[in-house]
């Protein structure tokens, strides 16, 4: 291989991790042409995992299957990073949803209001099922989210950072939703493709949550569903954080909203529930 092709390579090995996804774009930014993309494929330096997607295989050899954090991980470095993880996957990567998944095969809530996620992750064969919520749930769409450093061997999700830091390409991190945006986000499920016994188990865990960005998000939240069923959880549980929250400027909007078709509906906040969990909202609120 001459000096020319050389250069690039070498840069390529510095910059891309091993197991870590890029796309042609990002390739050919770095200077790497569309033939010396098909010769690293040829000589095992690049893996191509899709069309005109690939990664750098990793010192096995390569995984069978493609880890969905990973997939995410590598999205957000290359492109532009306002898509993130949130709902229940955030709060179950947090530690606080514990009862999100249920069954063999993991679910992935990606949220991408700014439609920047790059459509071949989707596309992508991962060891999990990626949802893209395009919907605009917040007029702040930056209220609540964190950058979370990500142990690659454990798939843990560490401390918060300010921002990555591009010049650290062994330094991994996942852009979240925080367990507040998370928790409302969540509300937005319930009744459509969350149960309400199991939104009530991961509501329990929810004791740490910050009253004063809860009380932001809420009057940030655009979904009149998702803010009224928030609060009907918030006084099913009574936790330490809920007589805290500012719900002055919560706009509840006006009329009912049906979330349970032949549902009781709580007198409160306008919302048919199933019978059984009215009942027991209304002896918890009392």
């Amino acid at each position: 291989m001459d000096e020319q092709k050389r250069y690039p390579l070498n840069q390529l090995l510095t910059s891309l991790v091993p197991g870590l996804v890029v796309d042609a774009a990002w390739l050919k930014a770095q200077g790497i042409s569309r033939t010396s993309i098909h010769d690293y494929v040829q000589h095992g330096w690049l893996e191509r995992i899709a069309p005109r997607v690939y990664r750098r295989p990793t010192a096995a050899g390569g995984e069978s299957s493609l880890r969905w954090d990973i997939a995410i991980v590598s999205a957000q470095r290359i492109g532009t990073p306002t898509f993130y993880a949130g709902g229940l996957t955030a709060l179950e990567l947090l530690g606080q949803g514990h009862y999100a998944r249920l069954g063999a095969e993991r679910t992935v809530h990606l949220y991408d209001p700014q439609g920047t996620a790059p459509s071949w992750l989707l596309a992508l064969s991962t060891d999990a099922t990626m949802i893209l919520h395009k919907r605009k749930l917040f007029a702040d769409p930056e209220l609540g989210l964190e950058w979370r450093r990500l142990d690659f061997g454990t798939g843990r999700i560490g401390a918060t950072v300010p921002s990555p830091d591009p010049r650290e390409p062994w330094d991994y991190f996942m852009r979240i939703a925080g367990a507040e945006r998370a928790a409302v986000e969540m509300m937005e499920m319930v009744g459509a493709t969350l149960g309400f016994e199991h939104a009530d188990i991961v509501f329990e865990g929810l004791t740490t949550l910050r009253p004063r960005l809860l009380s932001s998000l809420l009057e940030s939240c655009e979904s009149v569903r998702a803010k009224r069923l928030f609060l009907l959880f918030t006084d099913r549980h009574g936790h330490g954080w809920a007589k805290h929250l500012y719900r002055e400027n919560v706009n509840l909007g006006r009329g009912k909203r049906q979330i349970v078709p032949g549902g009781r509906l709580d007198p409160r906040y306008q919302i048919t529930v199933p019978r059984d969990f009215a009942a027991k909202a209304g002896e918890t609120a009392q």
